[in-house]
Parts: C-alpha cells; structure tokens; sequence
C-alpha cells in the first residue's frame, strides 16, 4: 500500500539511474519535479504517465533554478530523449536504453536545424553529415573548442592549412606597412577609439576601412586628418573632409556625397558591426 502524499518509483530507476548517477544534480532536480506531476497522481489501477500543462519558467520557480539554466537543462534532456513532451505536457523517460549521449557539437546543430524547421513551418529530421561527424569525433578526442570551428574556415594552399582570418590579418598588415609613422599612430587611435565606444573592429572591417580610405583620397596627410576627424566625433568608419583640406588635391567636402551615400556607407559600417 502506497502512503499517501507519495510517488511510486521503481527499484530499477533508483538504483540504475539514480544511484548510478546517470544524471546530474540540476537534471535530477528537473526529473523529480517531473515525476512529482506524472506518476504521483494515480489512476485508479495505474499512474499518471503525463504532467498537466506545465511552463518552463513554472518549473524553473518551482524547484527554485535559474530560469534561463533551467530552460537550457531541460531542452538537452529532450535532445537526449530522458523527457518526453507534448503540447506542454512532459514524461520522464525511465527508459534509460533509449538515450542519446549528444556532443555540444551535435546539441548546437540540431538547435540550427529545429530553428530552421520552425521558421520554414515543417518538421526537419535530424541527421549530421559525414563532415559534422568528423568534426565531432575529433572534439571528443581532446581537440580544443575553439579548433573544429577553425577547420571548417581554413583553405589547403601548398600543402599548408591557411586560415582565412590569416589572410586577412595579412592584408592588413601589407597595407600599413607602406605607410608612415603619423599614419600608424593616427590608426592606432581610431582603433583605441572604437574600442573605448565599445564598437571594436573585426579584421575584415578593418581591411574596409582602409580600402574607404584609399578611395577618400591617396595624400596619406588628408587621410590622417580623415582618422582624426572620425576620432573627434566619435564615427564609425570614415568620411569626406568637412570643407577643403587646405586647397591640395580635390575639394573634399560634403557636398561630394549626398545624404543617401552617406547612409549607406554608415549602415555598411552597422552591419559590419552586427556580423
């Protein structure tokens, strides 16, 4: 007879799953609450398989954890198929043969496929491919983190792997190697400055700007006094002089650019940033 106010758990459960710590503390705590609103509630002859409709920051107050941990944890359980659920109702999946260990690999590229298929409006199946397999298998073997992600970035050249972060860099650097000491200082400037208005530049933004620079005039003079312009008022990227720069050259000034050039070098300049 079971006592009253109590939820019946089979031995095999307790002593295959729990005691044999198939699963973590915070994993445990979401699974107890799960049982609490399936099987603790009977029947007549048999228990309650299903909780009510239950909301993930519900269950999140509930067993007092962070509501956005909490959401995490449980959606790699139903990744790895320890909880089942439906139109908000949730199963705890005591069939622990039934499981799948997932890479973060794996987890990341199925999170990328369920958002692809709730956008498209259908269901997608999940299969991994030969590449993302190996990728996986090379993580598992104690690769670092951040080294698979790189693999897929790099271009066999002369039997050499260059990455293409490396090219970039050394675009980069070639163009300022051939300028002057005023110039590189003026540079390093507009990059500090980027930084302190916490809008860093990546390499390829870089490489951009440079190439604007060069286009805005080839006097290496009126390019530093672009840079500082760009550093007084706190820009983005580069612009046309306001007025003449000192009669040399061409007039560079702002009626050289209408207002809708201007705002489209400033939403590429946005963009650059978003990416």
């Amino acid at each position: 007879m079971i006592p009253k106010d109590s939820t019946p758990i089979k031995n095999k459960i307790l002593i295959e799953i729990f005691a044999k710590r198939l699963l973590t503390l915070d994993e445990i705590a979401i699974v107890s609450y799960i049982m609490r609103w399936s099987w603790g509630f009977d029947k007549g002859e048999r228990r309650q398989d299903w909780t009510k409709k239950l909301t993930k920051r519900k269950m999140a107050d509930d067993i007092e954890m962070d509501r956005g941990k909490c959401c995490k944890i449980l959606n790699k359980m139903i990744k790895e198929k320890k909880v089942k659920v439906k139109d908000k109702l949730y199963q705890f999946n005591e069939h622990y043969e039934e499981w799948q260990k997932l890479t973060k690999g794996q987890l990341l590229y199925k999170e990328k496929v369920d958002e692809r298929s709730i956008k498209n409006g259908r269901k997608v199946n999940f299969k991994l491919t030969k590449g993302q397999l190996k990728v996986d298998e090379k993580v598992s073997l104690g690769m670092p983190k951040n080294q698979g992600e790189g693999i897929k970035n790099k271009d066999v050249r002369g039997g050499e792997h260059t990455s293409k972060e490396t090219l970039k860099e050394t675009n980069t650097k070639e163009t300022l190697k051939d300028k002057g000491t005023n110039f590189i200082k003026a540079w390093k400037d507009f990059k500090t400055m980027r930084k302190k208005i916490r809008k860093p530049m990546t390499k390829r933004a870089e490489e951009l700007i440079l190439k604007d620079l060069d286009n805005l005039s080839n006097n290496e003079e009126e390019q530093i006094a672009i840079l500082n312009q760009s550093i007084k008022y706190s820009w983005l990227g580069v612009f046309p002089l306001k007025g003449d720069y000192n009669g040399k050259n061409k007039q560079y000034n702002r009626q050289n650019e209408t207002d809708r050039e201007r705002q489209q070098r400033y939403e590429q300049y946005r963009k650059l940033e978003e990416t």
